[in-house]
């Protein structure tokens, strides 16, 4: 048969012919899976809809063809074990969100949170505005009209001087702003004073309204990026994936016909049954790793199956 070199998620269960100990904790140790490869393989195979995929280096099939018989079934529940801690781990669960935010990407600014923090916000800022302009009612409230007057001519002076030094769209906004002044001077003392602090907080609620202006929301981009945030919550569950993994993996080895016959083809082997001859790799996979190893793989599968909430 074809050498495979491709192999199974639950091949991280099943592979455990490959590996020499038996205890969880010596597993990856002895079988050089570094916490990258397994995260790596783990994810490969939760995302795949239809095949298992497992990279056997050679080293690993050396210690395959060493390992007795008798010690296989306890070496692949050991290995189960470790792929079951990292699966139920809270580092898997962020590494999982954090790898679903590269397959469905979505900005932060357009969820309803941030939304609804945002006008909460406003909120804020309006009502510091409004307080802001019923302090100046009072802080003019005992200012003298005449004296005001007065005061407002001295700034009229310094806002010419400003206007001789300004050009283009500046100086036609500062010019508004110097025939305002002109105009309320024309005026008798009280009303100048009335139209100057009318004048006063229009201008401090546009500054503070320019200031604290949020961008305008795109609504087909806002649209978008809220189908994009579900796309992503509907996949954030990842047990789901996992239950139906299982499901095929305990599918696969129930399928394996652990008795089929071999015959001499050439330099190789064929199943005498030429319907397994077309059966995927990962079935010929399981046939060659043997009926023990298999049985307690799809055990493992089938208990973690019935305890998945």
């Amino acid at each position: 048969m074809k050498a495979i070199t491709r192999f199974s998620l639950l091949a991280l269960v099943v592979a455990g012919p490959c590996l020499m100990a038996t205890r969880p904790i010596d597993v990856m140790t002895d079988l050089g899976i570094s916490s990258d490869k397994l995260r790596q393989d783990v994810f490969l195979n939760l995302k795949e809809p239809k095949w298992f995929f497992f990279n056997a280096s050679g080293s690993m099939r050396q210690m395959a063809r060493r390992i007795p018989e008798s010690s296989r079934a306890a070496t692949v529940r050991a290995l189960g074990k470790v792929v079951r801690l990292y699966v139920e781990s809270t580092q898997f669960r962020q590494e999982w969100l954090q790898d679903l935010r590269v397959t469905y990407p979505y900005d932060d600014s357009y969820r309803e949170e941030t939304q609804a923090e945002r006008q909460q916000l406003q909120k804020m800022q309006q009502a510091a505005v409004d307080q802001q302009v019923a302090s100046m009612d009072q802080v003019f409230l005992a200012m003298d009209p005449a004296i005001l007057q007065l005061a407002i001519r001295s700034q009229l002076a310094r806002e010419e001087q400003q206007l001789a030094s300004l050009s283009g769209n500046e100086r036609t906004a500062h010019s508004g702003h110097v025939t305002a002044l002109k105009k309320m001077l024309t005026l008798a003392p009280a009303e100048c004073k009335k139209q100057y602090l009318a004048y006063l907080k229009q201008q401090y609620r546009a500054e503070a309204a320019h200031a604290g202006q949020a961008p305008e929301i795109d609504k087909e981009r806002l649209a978008e990026q809220r189908r994009k945030k579900a796309e992503f919550d509907a996949h954030a569950d990842f047990r789901p994936l996992l239950k139906q993994r299982l499901q095929d993996f305990i599918a696969l080895a129930n399928s394996v016909d652990f008795e089929a016959r071999l015959v001499p083809m050439g330099y190789k082997h064929e199943f005498a049954n030429p319907v397994y001859q077309r059966k995927p790799a990962e079935w010929k996979f399981l046939y060659r790793l043997g009926k023990e190893p298999v049985a307690e793989a799809r055990l493992m599968a089938q208990q973690w199956l019935a305890e998945l909430h």
